[in-house]
């Protein structure tokens, strides 16, 4: 694949029967629509499935997006409900997006309610999810900190964006041309078939990582309490450094509790291996001399 920004074009019913085929070698990504507003089917997009189902036949990697009508949080987790009956089965590697720009929109914290109860219930069901609006829009009415978090997929048909804060993809044209037909052009800053296929994104907050951290080490905190119950590959390392050592610990032989974590774990491996390169050397250095 070539290098960042990648190039790409979002669709919906208004393309018509899109020959994706064609495609394949002129853009790495599309991003679908999958209806508007809320669960009902005659508000889904009536390409949806036929693009999903041509975007995996080529190899090529889609996303997803649906159009909201939202006037509060019920019709915003209404509307989660709706993207999340079009996306089962489906593997959307560049995201499931709420595109939030129709006048008839609320303001305010109203708004921001609105896409952090679509936006936190497509989390909850494990996808990668994100805003998209135009730049006014993200620069006035999507700026609040509540909204931080979520990826931006910004709307500005111009040569560069103006958008300062973080973001994900820019769609520069609605009137681009391919293979003689017009579409909405896309470029992304980020890989997101390697963040969604691999399950972690780039730009993690300080607090996200802390909250990982701690969460990683709460599991294995109460996981690795003795000697007996550590991984194969450092038990006998832990328990040399225990003895040798005499680190203080409760019990006995393989019924030891150990005073740490899975990270202790893994520095007393790191100890044992470190002693025994240094006995490696003093005895490579007693050969010298004799």
């Amino acid at each position: 694949m070539a290098n960042l920004p990648f190039t790409g074009i979002d669709i919906s019913e208004f393309n018509g029967d899109v020959n994706i085929e064609a495609l394949k070698e002129k853009v790495d990504f599309i991003i679908i629509r999958c209806g508007y507003g809320g669960n009902y089917e005659n508000q889904d997009d009536s390409q949806y499935e036929n693009n999903v189902k041509k975007c995996e036949r080529y190899g090529i990697p889609y996303g997803v997006y649906l159009y909201s009508y939202a006037k509060n949080t019920e019709m915003a987790e209404n509307e989660a409900a709706h993207a999340l009956r079009l996306l089962q089965g489906k593997k959307p590697l560049y995201g499931v997006w709420y595109d939030v720009e129709d006048s008839s929109l609320p303001a305010g914290e109203a708004l921001e309610n609105n896409c952090i109860a679509f936006c936190g219930t497509l989390e909850k069901a494990g996808y990668y999810c994100g805003i998209y609006s135009f730049l006014n829009w993200m620069e006035e009415r999507l700026s609040g900190p509540r909204l931080a978090r979520f990826d931006k997929w910004v709307a500005q048909w111009n040569d560069e964006l103006d958008y300062e804060k973080p973001f994900g993809i820019w769609q520069y044209s609605n009137n681009g041309l391919i293979n003689g037909q017009r579409f909405d052009m896309d470029l992304s800053y980020k890989d997101y078939p390697k963040i969604i296929g691999e399950g972690g994104d780039e730009d993690m907050t300080k607090e996200e990582v802390k909250a990982l951290a701690q969460q990683v080490y709460d599991q294995n905190e109460k996981k690795y309490k003795t000697i007996e119950s550590v991984p194969s590959w450092a038990k006998e390392s832990v328990r040399k450094v225990y003895e040798e050592l005499e680190l203080s610990g409760v019990g006995k032989g393989e019924e030891v509790e150990l005073n740490g974590s899975f990270t202790y774990v893994r520095m007393l491996h790191v100890i044992a291996k470190l002693m025994e390169l240094l006995e490696e050397e003093a005895s490579q250095n007693t050969e010298e001399d004799a």
